[in-house]
């Protein structure tokens, strides 16, 4: 499972080795102090009732680590984090063995930020149980890193990777703090691995930004910063044992915080476990349905995106985006008809959106309306849109079936000029060429289009000609 990475910095000595901090002597049996009870009144009520339940627990057996462990990991889930770190304590006291407790506990702490040497003393504790668990060394390096002592904390992020050669977020720290020594060939080889599997890493970009500042290639970081424009944060890793915490929450807020940046790192799975939960609390949150539409298409479950789709326009028929990527669903499953309502109304709601004229003129052409399509075209371009380069394609086809055969190859070239391998293009020049006679010019255009994507329009083309491919 996937989760949040939650925890943060703190002190002591390092290594793998061993010397964890004694765990702390038994404790008599209490019940939960007043201050470990929230205050409820404004909670959502499913929130309210998980915490009660958890503390009814303790009350009813109050020597019981997993009850006092639930406890804490209730109150952890829900961010009640004084309450979750003397609940973790209690249970750690009544089962030292039992690694989730000061595993959660070490988070806590780190999250606080108040008692780092506390932080680290309880990772060591985990770490002592089970040493080979490579979350609990990437958090331990985080501890470290914010304790100041970024050596340290290089060797329990290397610890990490060794482990677990694919965790990305153990190499972003790594590497920044390679970037601080100076060796900037370490520090990129790590974000080079990172963004190799992780385009838009805003933490390895920023990083890899600074490298190429100092090693004076100016290009190259004024590439990098314009990609950091818009990035992802991936703070997201391979933790079960934290798992077990995030599964406690009942807060459809945090719930969906943590959905929200699984869908934005393009973790659909675990996106659209986050988002049906939600759904299933906030049935009617159009917004909720439209980003749980997005998670299923991310899967390619197309049925389902579309049934979130029409529930987020039905929950909201202002709305703009839903209609316009219902629309698109529409088209890339051969319905332009149903696609063309959706997009005229996203129109009327929105004149200037930049993406919906496009679509409904590509709408339009392929259910044969081409006179109407170039009508949406010539109007966007009016208002001073410029049309992305697979419009000219649809917009020469509306040309082309117009009559219009030297104004639709002015646009198939400046597709062509945007993209000199563009096999729709070359596909429709093809036929232009095709329709005017020049035939071994079509043939040409349609072998052009094969090698650029095989394709079996430009194949059949070729078949009815009784012509191949040199």
């Amino acid at each position: 499972m996937l989760v949040l990475a939650l925890g943060c910095g703190a002190p002591g000595t390092d290594e793998t080795a061993t010397d964890p901090a004694p765990a702390v002597p038994p404790t008599e049996a209490v019940p939960p102090t007043p201050d470990m009870r929230p205050d409820t009144r404004e909670m959502e009520p499913l929130v309210a009732e998980r915490l009660e339940a958890a503390e009814a627990a303790v009350l009813a057996n109050p020597r019981s680590a997993e009850a006092w462990g639930r406890f804490g990991m209730v109150h952890h889930a829900h961010e009640l984090w004084d309450e979750a770190a003397e609940a973790y304590a209690k249970a750690e006291q009544l089962d030292a063995a039992d690694v989730r407790w000061p595993y959660f506990l070490g988070d806590v702490l780190s999250v606080l930020g108040t008692d780092l040497a506390g932080a680290e003393a309880a990772f060591r504790r985990a770490m002592a149980l089970q040493a080979d668990y490579p979350p609990a060394h990437m958090r331990l390096g985080n501890v470290l890193v914010a304790a100041n002592r970024p050596e340290e904390a290089a060797r329990q992020f290397e610890r990490a990777l060794a482990l677990e050669p694919g965790l990305a977020q153990a190499r972003v720290p790594l590497a920044q703090i390679r970037l601080s020594e100076g060796d900037l060939d370490a520090a990129e080889r790590h974000l080079d691995l990172v963004l190799a599997e992780a385009p838009r890493h805003g933490q390895a970009l920023a990083a890899m930004g600074q490298v190429y500042m100092r090693q004076g290639r100016r290009e190259e970081a004024r590439a990098v910063a314009e990609l950091a424009r818009n990035p992802a944060s991936y703070n997201l890793y391979s933790d079960p044992l934290m798992g077990q915490v995030v599964n406690e929450g009942a807060s459809a807020v945090l719930i969906w915080e943590r959905a929200k940046s699984f869908l934005e790192n393009e973790n659909y799975e675990q996106a659209v476990l986050g988002l049906r939960r939600v759904v299933s609390l906030m049935p009617t949150n159009a917004e909720v349905h439209l980003q749980l539409a997005v998670a299923y298409g991310g899967l390619a479950q197309l049925d389902r995106a579309r049934y979130h789709l029409e529930q987020a326009v039905a929950l909201d028929p202002e709305a703009v985006e839903p209609r316009v990527r219902l629309a698109g669903l529409a088209l890339d499953t051969g319905d332009p008809r149903s696609a063309i309502p959706q997009l005229r109304k996203a129109l009327e709601l929105e004149p200037g959106n930049p993406e919906a004229p496009w679509l409904l003129g590509k709408a339009l052409v392929l259910a044969g309306q081409p006179v109407d399509a170039m009508a949406v075209f010539e109007g966007a371009v009016s208002r001073g849109l410029e049309p992305p380069a697979w419009v000219r394609n649809q917009w020469g086809s509306a040309l082309a079936q117009s009559g219009r055969p030297q104004e639709a190859m002015a646009q198939f070239r400046a597709a062509l000029a945007a993209d000199p391998n563009d096999a729709q293009a070359h596909f429709f020049v093809g036929l232009v060429l095709e329709g005017q006679g020049r035939v071994d010019d079509a043939v040409a255009s349609y072998c052009r289009s094969i090698k650029s994507d095989p394709n079996p329009p430009s194949a059949t083309r070729l078949q009815v000609l009784g012509r191949t491919c040199a």
